[in-house]
């Protein structure tokens, strides 16, 4: 099974939009306040992932090769850059977002086995790139504050204290795909986008009772899960008639609960987040302390080192037309505590956990190792483990995708976020 590492990396640039063909009042009515000159700035964060087996250390690849690769072909020269300038290729097509990670792309492809680009060009707008072509996805985020309840009369122990009426700041993020026009670089025109979404969602849900004030949850649970589910409902024709496709809708109930829809009938993708703390050290038990420290750097001093690890574990079901939920939550969140978080917080792995006694904890073994231990126990839950991804830090990052067949990249979802810490 293969493994996908993120590695994150940051520059500072500017650009503008300005097509020569056109006069400044063309550009200014095309472009808006984006054609002014000399441009505008921005604090770029870029996620770099690349996929492979694990070798025998338990990496895909060795992070500080790829950070250094990284280094020398991108974001030195983008650093504080005038990106019009820059390169070539952004005077052929404007250096948009997603154009400028499609050329990122193509810097990268001949050293690294890049499956995926995304770049954020602040945190709530940012593009993704695949390799396709001139097809690349945009996504935007918004926010809105509501109250809800959980049908008291259907469940009282399933829901809990949310069978109370309560309330949340949902977070809102709308990814739209399409070709990427090859002289704008644009796959569609932001501000439209945004305003379909505010239109459309945010005027509706925002500062409203769900259950009371919109009509299609007077009979249904409004789960995080339906809540998305009818979103994506509202939200597919008009941005279709933008030029676009309506790909995912991701929505963010806490920091710590999510779901995304991808418009796969009542299919759903369901993501808890949980920390635990703990020190490891990266040593081969048959390798010697030189060869160790060779491999594996000032990881492999003797005493260990440690990191708040953030866990994301993403299942996957179909939303119940009883309860909206595509899985018991108490349950799920029950087996990631006693299977992951108890043995592993607050202890040092390579002593504290069997496994890692004879295999190195990599952050890859880590995640292949609470894959394997959690994928049953969500089998009984009635849903199936899609991904598991561990955050080690702000710059690093895995992901694994047990219930991908093929385990290719254009199977999964891809979806590496900033880290918090």
């Amino acid at each position: 099974m293969q493994c996908i590492i993120n590695r994150r990396a940051q520059f500072l640039a500017s650009h503008h939009y300005s097509l020569p063909e056109l006069s400044e009042a063309e550009n200014r009515a095309k472009f808006g306040l984006s054609s002014k000159f000399p441009g505008q700035g921005h604090n770029y964060t870029l996620f770099i992932s690349l996929a492979g087996e694990l070798d025998e250390y338990g990496m895909v690849l060795n992070l500080s090769d790829v950070k250094q690769v990284i280094k020398r072909e991108v974001t030195n020269p983008l650093d504080f850059s005038y990106l019009n300038d820059v390169w070539p290729e952004f005077q052929e097509t404007l250096s948009t977002n997603e154009n400028i990670a499609r050329v990122i792309w193509q810097r990268l492809k001949p050293h690294l086995a890049v499956v995926g680009v995304r770049l954020y060009e602040q945190p709530l707008l940012y593009a993704d790139y695949t390799g396709n072509g001139n097809e690349a996805s945009l996504s935007i985020s918004t926010h809105f504050s509501a109250a809800h309840r959980l049908a008291p009369n259907l469940s009282p122990e399933q829901y809990g204290k949310c069978t109370r009426t309560h309330g949340h700041n949902y977070h809102l993020e709308v990814t739209v795909a399409g070709e990427m026009d090859k002289r704008t670089g644009m796959i569609i025109d932001l501000t439209s986008l945004q305003e379909v979404v505010e239109n459309n969602v945010v005027q509706l849900f925002d500062h409203s009772c769900i259950n009371d004030d919109i009509p299609y949850f007077t009979n249904i649970v409004p789960t995080t899960e339906n809540i998305a589910f009818y979103m994506s409902n509202l939200l597919a024709s008009p941005i279709n008639k933008l030029g676009a496709k309506l790909t995912q809708i991701r929505l963010y109930e806490s920091s710590q609960l999510w779901v995304d829809y991808v418009g796969n009938e009542k299919e759903i993708f369901l993501t808890v987040k949980s920390e635990f703390s703990s020190a490891h050290r990266l040593a081969h038990n048959n390798l010697s302390l030189e060869k160790n420290r060779e491999v594996y750097g000032k990881c492999s001093r003797i005493n260990g080192h440690g990191h708040n690890y953030q866990l994301e574990v993403t299942v996957k079901g179909k939303i119940d037309d009883f309860t909206g939920m595509a899985v018991d939550l108490i349950g799920l969140n029950k087996l990631i505590t006693d299977y992951v978080i108890e043995p592993c917080d607050h202890g040092f792995l390579n002593i504290d956990v069997p496994y890692f006694t004879e295999v190195v904890p990599t952050a890859e073994n880590i995640a292949f190792y609470i894959s394997n231990i959690l994928r049953s126990p969500i089998q009984e839950l009635g849903a199936t483990l899609h991904k598991i991804k561990l955050v080690e830090s702000p710059n690093n990052s895995c992901e694994i995708y047990p219930s991908s067949a093929s385990n290719s990249f254009a199977a999964i979802n891809f979806t590496p976020v900033l880290a918090t810490v």
